[in-house]
C-alpha cells in the first residue's frame, strides 16, 4: 500500500470508527467558504464552535461569552467581536430572551 492509500485508508477508517461510535458532528457544507472571505480566522473558530454545541434539530446553543472565553483563552471583548462579524455575516442571531438571563445563540441557514 502506496502512502496515499494508506492515507486514504486511514480516513476511511476515522469517518467509519466515529459513525458506528454515533459520535456528534456538525455539517460544514462546501458553499461556507464563500463567507470565509469575509471572517476573520476566530470568527470561523466560533462558528465551528456554536456548531459542535448547537442542538442538531434547531441550530440553538447556550453558552455564555464568559464560557467561551475561557474555552478559547481569548477576552470577552474578543469573543463579542466575533459574534458580531457572524451577524452580520448572517451566520447566526445571538437574542438574550429574559433580562439577566441566558443568551440564546441561533445557526442561520447559509447560502
Amino acid at each position: 500500500m502506496n502512502e496515499a492509500e494508506r492515507l486514504m485508508n486511514d480516513y476511511l477508517i476515522w469517518k467509519t470508527d466515529n459513525i458506528n461510535k454515533k459520535v456528534g458532528f456538525f455539517p460544514v457544507y462546501s458553499n461556507f467558504k464563500e463567507h470565509m472571505r469575509e471572517l476573520s480566522p476566530g470568527a470561523i473558530s466560533l462558528y465551528l464552535y456554536f456548531g459542535i454545541h448547537s442542538k442538531n434539530k434547531t441550530g440553538e446553543s447556550y453558552h455564555s461569552i464568559e464560557t467561551i472565553a475561557d474555552f478559547f483563552g481569548k477576552s470577552s471583548r474578543t469573543i463579542s467581536s466575533w459574534i458580531k462579524e457572524l451577524e452580520e455575516n448572517q451566520l447566526i442571531v445571538r437574542r438574550q430572551n429574559k433580562i439577566r438571563g441566558v443568551s440564546t445563540t441561533y445557526l442561520r441557514p447559509y447560502r
